[in-house]
């Protein structure tokens, strides 16, 4: 395992998947600048392996990250480019996490806040425990939202579930989450939470990583493109795959009446 002052990071080289860790567990895993830092330099780290075909990132304690850390933020002289700042250098690893191959899972074990939500929305997939609370949070403080939430969270539960979250920054229990598709599961408190995330995570490492990357990359440019341009653009991938190791692999398993084993090239 390796670490940072405020992030682990535990890979499983045979599983093909990683597991990084918020962990300011006394501060909630608040976002603050050495965790932003140590942040951006793990998940850079991560985009680079080509040994971790999918990432899980949860929080030590009992929060996954309950959003940005107010103590810095009030000792700051100014406070506009502190938060300029920070968010911007928050905005590196967005942009990483949306772009790498490996699909991310946010596997909520707590309270989700704020730029926690803002992170958790920017992940490919959401499980939650079932004591899991979210709150837009940023406008609850006189600020609006940012880390791509306002991109991603009217996408995923509807604009006006969006404009309700934010307005009104009330918070949302794991119950209702799972009904507006926040999340694609609460995990029972029988279950061992991570456990049966990790086994999720396993079966995507297990997966065409380089197809799941394009399959990203097309979902993320359909919200933008006309339908022509989009049509180029799914040729254009689906050539590329029609290259790849995994497709020879994925066409010689169904002839031969088994499961493919995927190796991400």
């Amino acid at each position: 395992m390796n670490r940072y002052e405020t992030i682990e990071l535990e890979i499983f080289e045979r599983e093909g998947y990683a597991i990084i860790y918020l962990n300011r567990p006394d501060q909630l895993n608040a976002l603050n600048t050495q965790l932003c830092e140590d942040f951006h330099s793990i998940i850079e780290e991560v985009s680079k392996n080509e040994i971790i075909r999918c990432l899980i990132i949860t929080g030590r304690g009992k929060a996954f990250c309950a959003g940005g850390d107010l103590n810095e933020f009030r000792e700051s002289s100014t406070p506009e480019q502190f938060l300029h700042d920070l968010a911007s250098n928050f905005h590196r690893s967005i942009r990483i996490l949306k772009s790498m191959n490996a699909p991310s899972i946010a596997a909520i074990n707590g309270d989700c806040y704020g730029v926690g939500l803002s992170l958790a929305c920017a992940c490919d997939l959401r499980f939650c425990t079932k004591k899991a609370k979210f709150s837009v949070g940023f406008t609850g403080v006189g600020l609006s939202p940012d880390s791509a939430l306002t991109y991603h969270l009217p996408k995923i539960v509807g604009l006006s579930m969006a404009r309700e979250m934010a307005l009104l920054n009330r918070i949302i229990t794991s119950e209702e989450v799972e009904k507006i598709r926040l999340v694609s599961k609460v995990i029972s408190d029988e279950t061992p939470f991570l456990e049966e995330v990790k086994a999720i995570a396993l079966k995507i490492s297990n997966g065409p990583t380089k197809a799941f990357g394009s399959t990203k990359y097309l979902f993320l440019k359909s919200y933008t493109n006309d339908l022509n341009s989009h049509l180029d653009e799914e040729l254009k991938h689906i050539s590329i795959n029609a290259a790849t190791e995994d497709f020879q692999e994925g066409i010689n398993s169904f002839f031969q009446k088994r499961k493919p084993n995927f190796k991400g090239r």
